[in-house]
């Protein structure tokens, strides 16, 4: 049973995200890439690094359905608020284990979500989460990818005026009225017996460069 201080919690990450949303100036490059993959008929694993997560919700929001996607989430002491933010945002959250302790149980967790994504629901996962180290991808988002059949989609996203969290990911909410540039990656697949340590390496270089994007993007609207 949900606590009262997760609903809470929850609940105000939900509305410091739709002030957000509400209030926020965004602007997109890469819509093409999200409309190629949409068109492709195949499944979706959105990748970006944790800390840009609250400055995506919007984005979602407003060019995406988001009750075809499944948010990864940790199924720790923070699980609870998360689901509740997830349920608000009308999204289905999906905890398990991502300490990326080898076990049955976490085996048939991912299995379970391979095939939520297989069968045509979309994922949106930050393989750097959620306890970091900051931009080392864990070899999960690889994986599930292979598996559905799925297209990666690298996101990045920046505002230069928000609150940076002081902890690992340098967690960014982004201030009511804030401009926040949104950049798309273009599409990933991973292809069956593909060696998934090269494509991690890839997908970590892609999300370093869409991240820079995004930021290089938004100052060049500014000049």
């Amino acid at each position: 049973m949900t606590s009262f201080r997760d609903k809470l919690s929850g609940n105000a990450l939900y509305w410091l995200s739709q002030i957000a949303r509400r209030s926020g100036r965004y602007q997109v490059s890469g819509l093409e890439y999200l409309q190629t993959a949409q068109a492709s008929g195949k499944p979706l694993v959105f990748a970006t690094w944790h800390g840009m997560t609250m400055m995506l919700v919007g984005f979602f929001a407003n060019q995406y359905d988001l009750s075809k996607l499944v948010l990864l989430m940790p199924d720790d002491w923070r699980g609870e608020a998360l689901q509740v933010f997830a349920n608000k945002l009308g999204a289905a959250p999906f905890p398990m284990d991502l300490k990326g302790e080898a076990n049955m149980a976490t085996a048939r967790r991912l299995a379970t979500l391979v095939r939520q994504v297989k069968a045509g629901q979309d994922a949106y996962i930050t393989p750097d989460g959620p306890e970091g180290p900051a931009y080392v991808i864990k070899p999960g988002v690889a994986y599930i990818a292979q598996k559905a059949k799925a297209i990666i989609l690298p996101l990045g996203a920046y505002a230069r005026h928000g609150y940076r969290v002081n902890r690992w990911d340098r967690y960014i909410v982004p201030y009511p009225f804030s401009r926040i540039s949104v950049a798309i990656g273009e599409p990933m697949t991973v292809e069956k017996g593909e060696e998934l340590t090269a494509v991690t390496h890839t997908l970590t270089n892609q999300l370093h460069r869409i991240a820079a994007q995004a930021a290089a993007n938004y100052y060049e609207q500014t000049l």
